[in-house]
C-alpha cells in the first residue's frame, strides 16, 4: 500500500468545500472514504479510478510521493479544484445537476413529447418522456417511434441529464441505440401550480440524409407520475400538423416560430 496516498487525498479533498461534499459527489460513504484518508483501507481499483477521474489526475500520480505529488497537483487547472481542464465539462454538469435536484421535483413524471418532425418535415413527432430522480440529480429518458401510420416505424431511445440555469429548464440527451446524435433542448419553466404545458425549443440532427442540424419548437404534455406504458407507447409516432389526436393548445404552440425578420427560431411563452 503507498502510504503517500491519504497524504494525497487529503490534499486532493483541500481543494473542495469539505470532505461531505467530496463523498457526496463521489456517491460514497463516508466512513468508507475516512478509511482511505486514515491509510487504514486501500481503495479498489475501481473505487480508485472512480476517484481519479472526479479529482482530475491519473492513478500513477495519485500514489506518487507526497512531495511530488503536491508539485504536480499545483500545475493543474484550479477552476474546478484540482480536476484536469479536460473534466471541466463534467465537473460544471455535477455541480449543476446535483444543484437543480430540488427545484426539478415538481416536473418529475411522464410526458408526451411533440416537436415538429426532423426527419419527416412537415410531420409531428410524439414521443413518451420520462423525468425521474436518481441519487446524482434528474434525468430524463424518451422514446420515439418513428414512422407513418401503417407503415414500419424505427425506434429512438434517448436518455441524458436535466437541469436549472438561470430559471431556465435545460435537458442534454443522447440517442442511447446508435450513439450518432445528440439533443439540446431548452424549456421555459411552468410557474403554475399544476404543470400543463412546457414549451422550448429542440435543436437535433436529421435522420435522413445528409443528417442536416436542425432546430424547431418543442412542446411537453404533462400526464402524470404514472400511466398505461404499453398503451401510451403506441401513441409515440408521426402525426399530420392538423391531426385532431393531437391537442389543439399543441398543435397552435408547435406552428410558426420564425421570428420576423430575425431568422430566429423562438419558443412560444407557454
Amino acid at each position: 500500500m503507498s502510504r503517500d496516498l491519504p497524504a494525497n487525498l487529503k490534499a486532493l479533498c483541500s481543494y473542495h468545500k469539505s470532505i461531505a461534499e467530496v463523498c457526496r459527489q463521489l456517491g460514497m460513504n463516508r466512513s468508507q472514504f475516512n478509511r482511505y484518508l486514515s491509510g487504514e483501507t486501500f481503495p479498489s481499483l475501481r473505487i480508485m479510478r472512480r476517484m481519479c477521474d472526479f479529482f482530475g489526475v491519473e492513478e500513477a500520480e495519485i500514489l506518487m510521493p507526497h512531495g511530488q505529488f503536491m508539485e504536480l497537483i499545483r500545475l493543474k487547472p484550479q477552476e474546478s479544484g484540482v480536476r484536469a481542464e479536460t473534466n471541466k465539462i463534467a465537473a460544471i454538469a455535477e455541480d449543476l445537476r446535483m444543484g437543480s435536484r430540488s427545484g426539478l421535483d415538481r416536473y418529475v413524471g411522464y410526458y408526451f413529447t411533440y416537436y415538429n418532425s426532423m426527419s419527416h418535415p412537415g410531420m409531428i413527432l410524439r414521443a413518451l418522456t420520462q423525468i425521474y430522480r436518481t441519487r446524482h440529480g434528474i434525468n430524463v429518458k424518451s422514446i420515439e417511434n418513428v414512422g407513418l401510420p401503417g407503415q414500419a416505424k424505427f425506434t429512438c431511445k434517448y436518455e441524458g441529464a436535466c437541469f436549472l440555469l438561470g430559471d431556465r429548464l435545460f435537458m442534454t440527451v443522447m440517442e442511447m441505440l446508435t450513439r450518432n446524435e445528440v439533443m439540446q433542448i431548452i424549456f421555459y419553466p411552468s410557474y403554475n401550480n399544476r404543470i400543463n404545458y412546457l414549451t422550448g425549443v429542440v435543436t437535433g440532427v436529421a435522420a435522413r440524409a445528409p443528417r442536416p442540424p436542425a432546430a424547431t419548437r418543442m412542446v411537453c404534455q404533462y400526464l402524470g407520475q404514472s400511466l398505461d406504458l404499453r398503451k401510451s407507447l403506441k401513441l409515440s409516432g408521426l402525426y399530420q400538423p392538423d391531426d385532431t389526436s393531437i391537442p389543439a393548445e399543441v398543435r397552435h404552440m408547435l406552428s410558426g416560430g420564425l421570428r420576423a425578420g430575425s431568422g430566429l427560431i423562438e419558443a412560444p411563452l407557454p
